[in-house]
Parts: C-alpha cells; structure tokens; sequence
C-alpha cells in the first residue's frame, strides 16, 4: 500500500476496502506507522506510539463499521487502558492509564483501533501546542506556524494524511481551532451528546466535549452515530436525535436562515484574510440558496473570556495538586509552565460566590443564544480572527499571564460561546489566506441540532470539496 493509496482512503473508504479483503487491518496500521517515521520527526504531531496495544487491537477489530481503521489518540483524557499520558506536562508525564474511557469502548465496539497519542499543550489548557515537555507541534501548511490546540497534534496528524481520524475534545474550542488552522474539518457536539464516563461526570464545568477531527464530512458523522447515546450515570444527556447524522449528510438542508457576526458589535479586530474568507462564504451559502443575514447574540466578549478563565484556573487549582498528589513531584517551574502556575493560584483564590455567579453566567448566556435561535437556524463566524499563528507568538511559560490571556482571546473571540452554551459547533476548512494558510469558518447551531449542521457541512464539501486540497508536508508528497 503506498502512502498516497493509503491517505486517499477516509476512515468510511478504508474500512469498506478492508472488509472487501482489499486491505488488512495490520496492513492499514503499517501504513500509519510508517507515515509517522517518514513526517513526525519533522511534525512533532505524536508525542507516543502504542503499536504493541495496536497491533493486538487490529487483530480483533471484529466487522464493525469502522472495522481496521487507525484512530489517533489525544496526549490527555480519552483514555486507553494499558497506555500512558503526559497531558503535555513535566509534572504528569508517564502515568499509567488502567481503564478505558466509554468512549474508547464505543470506539472499539466499532472497529476503530487506537494507536498512538497526539501532542498537545500542557494540560490542554492553550490554544497553541508548544508545551515545554513535548515541544511545538508544526503546522503541516508551513512549519514555521502554529496548529491551534488544544488538539494540535491531532489536527496536524489528519492534514497529513497520517490517520482519517483523530479523537479530540473541545472546552474552549479544542477541536474548531485547530481544525481551522490545519485546514481540516472539526465537529464539537452538544453537551451530553458523547459519554464522559465511566470516571468522569462533566470535565471543566461542562465546557467540554469529546468528538474527533477528520478530513471528511461523514467520517466525522458516522463517528457520532457509533458514540452518542446514554451515558449511565452521567449528570445530564442530549435528546436521541431522530435520524443517522450519517444519513443526514447525504440530504440537502433545507434552506436555511443563517446570521453572520463579523465581531464587530465586541470589537474584534478582524484580520483582513479572515474578513475577506467571510464574505466569501457568505456569497457561497446565498449562491446555495440560503438567506445571509448581518446579526449577533448580544453578549459581551470580554465578560466571557474572563469567565471561561475562571472556569478554567479553578479546574487548574484542583488538578495541579491532585496530579502531584500521584507523580510524586513538586509544582515549581521545573515541572509546570508559569500560566498554567499562575492559572491555579488565581483558581484557589475564587470564592464558592464568585463561582456560582460564573456558573449562572453560564446558564444566562445558555438562554440569550437559545433566544437568538429562534430567529436563525445557524450562526456563521470565522472560527479565527487571524490566519494561524507563527510559532511562538502565544507563550505558556510567560510571565505575564494577563498579556498572554488577552492574546489567547483577541486570536478566538469566537468559540468559547458553544462551550458555555453546550450547543454543536463545527470548523468548515472552506478558505485560505493570501500566505496559503487555512482558515476555517465556524457554523453553530442550537442545541442538539447535529443532524443539520452535518447536512450543511456535506452540502459545502460537495460544492467546494477541501479533500483534494493537501499541504505540502503530507501523505501526498511522498513518491
């Protein structure tokens, strides 16, 4: 199997050849394995390899509808028992994983076979994937850029035709992000759509959500199909949606009622690139018969990355010290970068009231976009404000953690509103910018609407398919 032959394949395509004995299991994994030696030095885009679990996995991947078809993992939850996980820090580097996530059991129920772990930023906690245990992940576009994050390594390693698919979670637009920068496609589902379990209720205060990364439409659906549903035990869970989000993709939307905020109304600073990918896409759905029109929630953007923050340094303050509890180590700056340090000092100091106003901020915000989707079906931003960003530019170890927040947010001033609302959200890799690098546009919807964001993300792949359009470090490139 040459790499090109390997790479052409989407999960859906590899598995159907692998149950027509065309391919074979092992066969798929080899080729895997050997585009990692052949692109990762360069990349940094996997940061373990578990061939001897993958390998036992393939051999008894059962018919399944993803039978065969390598799944990478994520440096961080998503576990796989018999594995280890550094969650891209010093501090929690080599713990040993002895159960497998609900997830990872539906992953495996439907063929899929785990294979390795993706680079991700210390503790999953920036939007670029530079810790200082694993490095920087490259941005397969150009190496001198950024992949987003906190799936970095995942979304580098789909762009790069390295797997079909690559397990991701998004708690501030994990999956999205780094999607858009690598110029593939990323699906965040609602809140309670995917198990957490069977050890965790909700993660990070219900911002988060577990799903994948894939190139095509219907690998991404499909996967939903195979994992949502009840999850016992579990704090809250999504309405069974009534069709096959599988199914939904080859039916065309109906026309559709999509408003389109620019940031303006927050006062984002737009980068000319990602304004202009806009507008292009907006001429795109209204050339579709879709009605565009300029609206926005009403909600202020710095109100809500300061809360996201908060969110985020109180799960920190609780982590950090429960990890150390179990590595034995000491939380200094030899083992922890300064912003994630400074994150969980400021999470100890929130009181149970300041916590309890954020989590009704939460809910508020939660019934303001609700409000909103009853006059639009879909709300259409950049999933960006900038093309992505070189390396370097967002820095966890520094200093000074105001600066580096207000950067993190000035570059995604738009994501975080799915995960505080728990609605579905995807990054559609439709544009590029004038350098040749992705940039996603962001369709959210409301609640449980899946089924429709999947049939407009298919009607945009077949109208302006990205799937033959590859990066210069990839698959494709080699002879």
């Amino acid at each position: 199997m040459t790499p090109r032959a390997y790479a052409a394949c989407d999960g859906v395509e590899l598995s159907r050849r692998i149950r027509a004995g065309e391919f074979a299991p092992r066969e798929t994994l080899d080729a895997a394995y050997a585009l990692i030696d052949r692109l990762n030095g360069r990349l940094n885009a996997f940061v373990a390899l578990e061939r001897e679990v993958a390998y036992a996995a393939a051999d008894r991947c059962g018919t399944g509808p993803l039978a065969g078809v390598p799944v990478a993992m994520k440096d961080c939850v998503g576990f796989v028992r018999g594995t280890t996980r550094s969650f891209g820090s010093r501090l929690a580097d080599g713990m040993r994983i002895e159960h497998d996530d609900e997830l990872v059991t539906r992953y495996r129920a439907a063929g899929l076979v785990p294979m390795g772990t993706t680079n991700v930023p210390e503790l999953s906690s920036s939007l670029s994937t530079e810790s200082k245990l694993h490095g920087p992940c490259r941005n397969p576009w150009n190496l001198l850029h950024a992949v987003g994050g906190s799936s970095g390594g995942a979304a580098a390693a789909v762009a790069a035709g390295i797997v079909p698919i690559a397990y991701g979670n998004d708690s501030a637009g994990s999956i999205r992000i780094p999607s858009s920068c690598c110029g593939v496609f990323g699906f965040r589902p609602s809140r309670g759509r995917v198990p957490t379990g069977p050890v965790y209720g909700e993660i990070w205060y219900g911002l988060l959500s577990h799903h994948v990364i894939t190139r095509s439409v219907r690998d991404s659906a499909l996967v939903l199909d195979l994992t949502a549903g009840v999850d016992h035990g579990a704090p809250y869970g999504a309405p069974t949606s009534e069709r096959s989000y599988f199914e939904a993709c080859n039916t065309a939307p109906q026309r559709l009622r999509i408003a389109v905020d620019d940031g303006t109304r927050r006062h984002v600073a737009l980068h000319a690139d990602c304004a202009a990918a806009l507008e292009d896409t907006c001429n795109l759905l209204r050339a579709l018969g879709h009605e565009v029109i300029r609206a926005a929630p009403d909600y202020d953007g710095q109100e809500l990355s300061g809360h996201v923050a908060t969110l985020l340094s109180v799960a920190l303050a609780e982590e950090l010290p429960a990890i150390a509890a179990e590595t034995r180590r000491a939380i200094g700056p030899e083992t922890v970068e300064s912003c994630q340090r400074a994150l969980a000092e400021r999470g100890a100091g929130v009181t149970a009231l300041e916590l309890s106003r954020v989590l009704r901020y939460r809910t508020d915000l939660g019934r303001l976009l609700g409000r909103f989707f009853t006059e639009y079906d879909v709300l259409l931003t950049p999933t960006l404000a900038e093309p992505p960003l070189p390396l370097g530019v967002l820095n966890a170890d520094s200093d000074d953690l105001d600066g580096y927040l207000d950067r993190m947010w000035r570059y995604s001033p738009f994501a975080a509103l799915a995960n505080l609302c728990g609605t579905p959200s995807m990054s559609v890799p439709l544009c590029w910018s004038r350098a040749g690098l992705p940039i996603g546009m962001m369709f959210t919807g409301p609640y449980a609407s899946e089924a429709g964001l999947f049939s407009l993300a298919a009607e945009l792949e077949r109208t302006r398919s990205w799937l033959d359009r590859h990066p210069p470090l990839s698959a494709w490139a080699i002879d």
